[in-house]
């Protein structure tokens, strides 16, 4: 029962420590939690319990000797795992970017719910794993291996889905719309049954199956890095705008639209309640630029533009409240620096078109 109870602790806590870290990575507009409760969840029993099934149903045979053979484990561990597994977490994430469409506004969110899923599947595998383990020395051994050098895996593999999800979202073209999840989803499934291949077969090979997650953590890092720059440039376009309109000062769009601004807010010097205050300017600043934003990629419409003039109105009411503006460390009627971001706001014409 102790070695059960360790191997549940052990199982959860890691990913969702995990997870924890990668909504904070969100700092303009987090997902709500309600959300990624529901995606970590959705990995964690729905896409757990289907596969299971499955590679029950269509799982390799014992041998003569009642054992399966090396042909037969990498069957199911570098086709079966990764078919199985990469579609039924898919399916989790394919519901919820139908249902809650409004809620993804970028490639990043792809990212995150997709990791969601990944952390929440990961951490139940490992209670599998760790609760089959003979004694406490190799629990210990096993959960280092798991939860540290390959705890990113199952968040990595589906991670590619999620952002092949949202690329075909935000793409015109009706091909692109199917090719990019249907990419995304064969990469999940090809670096699953990578790892898995190289994992099983064990010894050296190991060593692949490490460099393979290195790789993985460095294509997740710079994918962040990436989606947190394109970010940066259309909320500071678009807040130009507003900027222009004297909706708000040209200091408070540019500290809405970076990242080190927004994450630094907590050390805010002059009290509490006028820390608050600033992070509602921002926040509020933020998601007019994504309502601008929504209306660029998916057209105009009653609700969207009332929702534009109502933000609009907040902002101006909070920028006039704002205590670096009262402080007299923020001047009105500056515009934003150029030169802005090298974003543009409409394709580039056609050779030899006006």
């Amino acid at each position: 029962m102790d070695l059960l109870l360790a191997s549940v602790f052990l199982g959860i806590i890691p990913m969702a420590v995990y997870a924890l870290i990668v909504w904070r990575i969100d700092r303009w507009e987090k997902e709500p939690l309600s959300l990624m409760l529901a995606a970590f969840l959705w990995g964690a029993v729905p896409s757990i319990f289907f596969a299971l099934i499955a590679q029950t149903v269509f799982g390799a045979t014992p041998g003569e000797g009642g054992e399966i053979s090396l042909m037969g484990e990498l069957y199911a561990a570098s086709f079966l795992a990764p078919l199985t597994e990469e579609i039924f977490k898919g399916l989790g994430l394919i519901i919820l970017f139908r249902r809650y469409r409004d809620e993804i506004d970028s490639v990043l969110d792809g990212l995150i719910y997709g990791t969601m899923v990944g952390f929440g599947f990961s951490a139940v595998e490992n209670i599998f794993y760790f609760s089959s383990q003979p004694d406490a020395g190799s629990l210990i051994f096993l959960f280092f291996l798991r939860a540290f050098i390959f705890g990113m895996l199952h968040a990595l593999f589906t991670g590619l889905f999620g952002v092949g999800l949202a690329l075909g979202k935000f793409s015109a073209s009706p091909l692109m719309k199917f090719l990019w999840p249907a990419t995304g989803l064969g990469l999940a499934m090809f670096t699953h049954a990578l790892h898995n291949y190289f994992a099983t077969l064990g010894g050296h090979y190991l060593l692949y199956a490490v460099l393979g997650v290195m790789i993985g953590m460095i294509w997740f890092i710079a994918m962040i890095v990436v989606c947190l720059r394109h970010e940066n440039r259309w909320i500071r376009i678009h807040l130009s705008d507003e900027v222009a309109r004297g909706v708000l000062c040209a200091e408070q769009a540019l500290d809405a639209a970076t990242f080190r601004t927004r994450s630094s807010l907590s050390g805010f010097s002059k009290g509490f309640g006028l820390v608050l205050k600033r992070k509602r300017l921002l926040h509020e600043a933020t998601e007019l630029a994504y309502q601008k934003q929504k209306r660029q990629r998916l057209g105009s419409d009653p609700a969207r533009e009332m929702r534009i003039t109502e933000l609009r109105e907040i902002v101006r009411t909070l920028s006039r409240q704002d205590p670096l503006v009262l402080s007299g460390k923020i001047t009105p009627g500056k515009l934003l620096p150029p030169p802005l971001p090298p974003t543009r706001r409409l394709p580039p014409p056609l050779p030899g078109r006006r």
